[in-house]
């Protein structure tokens, strides 16, 4: 089957509509029913340290805020979902859902690209999921400590005594991430495994290219392939897209919001810059310097 990168897919399904003149990470919310000015701000996930990239316009614009929103909660109740979403359930490891051919060739790369060892692996990465699997890779490729966005955000706006609120629970993101079939996260970790070297290329890229808001460059790169799973797309992004809109279009009216969500939700007729616009408000990309 034809393997393609996530958020590659997601630019072929759904970038057409942008502006090549129209790219940033930070947008100004303007338009009916808003007195003053909102914001939106994309993000990754996570970042090698050295190449963390916070720019003075962002930390301007939540200094001037009210309200500072991510996706979800970030604490440890909420950190203790995730990681049972991303594990498998009691009793199941990556062996029980690889051929013993194909688990073989997981450990002998983790020995391989990593020096970890077999018993190693078993003890700390085999009861993940191939996707955590797939962020494991990337994050050890890195050779660094990473730097996690929404935890810095976070807590610079509660330095700066911002409201804080969550978008979703962290429950709903693992409902959505559980839609990605246990057979097709194995088919990607396979497929990572085998190009390894040409995906470390491009998360070198991808972390290049996002100060500069290149969307296009940004949605051809990503953590690990997969099978163009129309269903996880649904679910992961198109559907949690109009389920925040609600809540932005409220929060917006109310406050001065800073909101910062991943990247990839930002673009395509059913990311969040457009569905804003089709609601009449105005999107304003702003230049972000280092």
């Amino acid at each position: 089957m034809k393997k393609c990168v996530l958020l590659f897919c997601l630019a072929s399904l759904t970038f057409s509509n942008l502006n090549a003149q129209e790219t940033s990470i930070l947008w100004e919310i303007s338009g009916p029913g808003i007195t003053k000015p909102s914001y939106l701000f994309g993000t990754l996930k996570f970042i090698g340290e050295k190449e963390y990239f916070l720019p003075k316009e962002a930390t301007e614009k939540i200094k001037a805020s009210e309200l500072f929103v991510i996706e979800d909660q970030v604490d440890h109740h909420a950190q203790h979902e995730l990681n049972k979403a991303l594990h498998y359930p009691k009793g199941e490891t990556l062996a029980t859902h690889l051929s013993a051919t194909d688990y073989q060739r997981v450990v002998d790369f983790f020995a391989q690209e990593f020096k970890i060892t077999k018993p190693q692996f078993e003890s700390k990465y085999a009861r993940l999921k191939p996707l955590a699997i797939s962020i494991s890779m990337t994050r050890l490729a890195l050779g660094e400590d990473v730097k996690f966005y929404d935890i810095e955000l976070l807590r610079f706006a509660k330095k700066n005594k911002l409201k804080t609120f969550s978008l979703e629970s962290v429950q709903r993101e693992a409902e959505a991430i559980n839609t990605f079939s246990i057979e097709d996260q194995s088919v990607a970790l396979l497929h990572s495994v085998e190009n390894f070297e040409k995906q470390k290329e491009e998360f070198k890229k991808l972390m290049a290219d996002y100060p500069q808001g290149n969307l296009e460059e940004i949605f051809e790169y990503t953590l690990h392939p997969l099978e163009n799973n129309g269903q996880f797309i649904e679910e992961f992004y198109f559907k949690r897209n109009e389920e925040w809109l609600i809540k932005i279009e409220k929060m917006v009216k109310e406050n001065i919001a800073f909101i910062s969500v991943g990247v990839a939700h930002l673009e395509g007729d059913r990311g969040l810059l457009n569905l804003l616009k089709s609601k009449g408000y105005t999107l304003t990309p702003i230049t972000v310097t280092r």
